[in-house]
């Protein structure tokens, strides 16, 4: 187990979820409805482990004038 937790924002390229150690390798493709708790992925360049939370976007709210 990890004794060390960090927490940040993940990098999406493309639609790819980039490696956060890195930079370079990509870790999982993402769609627009994508969400996981406590995923653990592993970049196939660096080989480190990082375990990824994603969440649905909030969907467009549609303002209309009256």
């Amino acid at each position: 187990m990890q004794s060390e937790a960090r927490c940040g924002k993940l990098i999406v390229k493309d639609g790819w979820v980039i490696c956060p150690v890195c930079r370079k390798g990509k870790l999982l493709k993402l769609r627009a409805d994508t969400t996981a708790r406590n995923l653990p992925c592993k970049c196939k360049r660096c080989g480190q482990e990082t375990v990824v939370n994603i969440d649905a976007p909030e969907p467009a709210s549609v303002e209309t004038s009256a």
